[in-house]
Parts: structure tokens; sequence; C-alpha cells
């Protein structure tokens, strides 16, 4: 019934052939809860605008107020989810085959061990990656859909698994660039050597391969991260949650005019 009575609300301020998507969880303020929607086209990433609703009748104030920890766990969530959680399907199945291959066959291989070497750093980085997702998702699920509501907790929590999701592919990243950079002959015998690995094994590599302008591009886009690089991990987490604030600040006030409801000023 809530919900229905929401969606009512959200399209008060629909525009003509717009949808609109609620996010699944509120914001309380003063005993009053607070929701997050997006109007869009037929698809949610041909943003149109947005607004933030409420049943409880809060002062414009509020409204206000609600925007900024609505908005900023909107993106991070996003982020996790669409933009680097993908890479948690990367299993670190595909990257045991090819050690226990090399370590089997290559034992004698200085080029082959070397490289081996990284390729076992990139998959602890790996399990951590999808241990680190794996446990956001779950508590994503069984807690904040299930309370439907967000706590500062609960943003601080995302941004902190962002960061360090966003960090470990960033790592993970480096040590591929060594490994195709100065060990290619790794990647090169792994494709060759058809009765060693198995055609799972090759495929994995082959698919990293297909993929290395887009994995070129978003290196290069990890300029921030190379600067911050030499410090401890909890001081990098620290320094991204920043970036990620200061990010979401700026696109609540580029789209300020696209702000929608009680919100708008």
């Amino acid at each position: 019934m809530e919900h229905k009575k929401l969606m009512k609300e959200a399209a008060r301020y629909k525009k003509w052939f717009e949808r609109y998507s609620l996010n699944p969880f509120a914001y309380d303020i003063n005993g009053r809860k607070y929701h997050y929607v997006i109007y869009h086209g037929n698809k949610t990433s041909d943003f149109k605008g947005h607004a933030i609703i409420s049943l409880d009748g809060g002062p414009k104030s509020e409204y206000r107020e609600a925007v900024f920890p609505l908005k900023l766990m909107s993106l991070a969530a996003h982020n996790v989810f669409e933009v680097v959680g993908p890479r948690s399907k990367v299993l670190p199945e595909y990257f045991k085959g090819i050690i226990d291959a090399v370590e089997t066959h290559f034992a004698d291989d200085p080029t082959m061990r070397e490289g081996n070497q990284l390729f076992k750093e990139s998959m602890d980085l790996q399990v951590r990656f999808k241990g680190s997702y794996d446990e956001y998702e779950s508590y994503y699920d069984h807690h904040i859909l299930v309370k439907r509501q967000i706590t500062d907790q609960d943003i601080d929590y995302t941004l902190t698994v962002l960061a360090k999701l966003d960090l470990l592919q960033f790592r993970q990243g480096l040590i591929l660039e060594k490994l195709d950079n100065q060990f290619s002959e790794f990647f090169q015998k792994i494709m060759k050597e058809k009765k060693v690995f198995s055609t799972e094994s090759r495929q994995f590599i082959k698919g990293m391969q297909s993929s290395k302008d887009s994995f070129e591009q978003g290196m290069a886009e990890f300029t921030y991260e190379r600067d911050i690089m030499h410090l401890s991990e909890e001081e990098q987490i620290e320094i991204k949650k920043e970036r990620i604030i200061k990010n979401a600040e700026k696109l609540i006030q580029d789209r300020e005019k696209l702000l929608r409801g009680p919100a708008a000023l």
C-alpha cells in the first residue's frame, strides 16, 4: 500500500512521456521518511530529472536535507553493483587452473615462474574483491532491502566498499600491466600449449586479451589512484571516500535545475 502511494506521489512530478524509478530505501529525518525518485526515458541512463518525495509532509528544509544522503547512496550503490560489481563474476578458479598447470609443466622456466607469481598475486586480489563484493551484496539484500531505509552508517559502509573494490581493481590492473609488458611470453605460451592448458583456461586468457583496449582505457583513468598508491590501504580508502563525496556534491549541484518537487529551489 505504501509503495503505491509513493509511486502516485512520484507521478506528480513526472513530465509527458517520462518514466520514473523509485529507490528501494528511505532516509529518516526527524521521524519522517524521504525517498529518492529519478525521471528518465526508456532507459534509466536517459536521465531527465529527480525528486525527493515523502508521505509524511515534512518541511521544505528537510526535503532539501534529504537530497545529499539519498543521492550519495544511490550513486555509490549503483557503482558497486553496475560499474565495479560485474568483475566479481571472474571466479578465482579461472586463475587457479592456469597457476597449477604452470607449476606442473614449467617449473624450470624462469619467465613462466615469475609470470605465474604475478598471476597468483592477481588471483589473491580477485579473492579479496569477490569476498568484499559478495559480503556487501548480502548486506544490501538482507539488511537494507529488508529495512527499506538507510542510515548514515549504511552510507559510510557503502562508500568504504566502493572505494575498496575500486582500489583492488586498480592494483589488479597494475599486475596485469606488468604481465603484459614484461612477461608477454607468459600469455603466449598459455595460448600455444593446448595440451597443457585447458580450453577454459585459454578462453579466459583470450577474453583478457580481447578486452585489452578497454582495460588500457580504464587504467588510464586511474591517475588519481597512482598518486596515492604510496599510502596505506586504509588511507587510500579514506581519500577515495572523500573524492566520491565531492563528486556527488558536484553532480547534485550540476543537476540542481533538474530537481523537482518540494526540494527544488
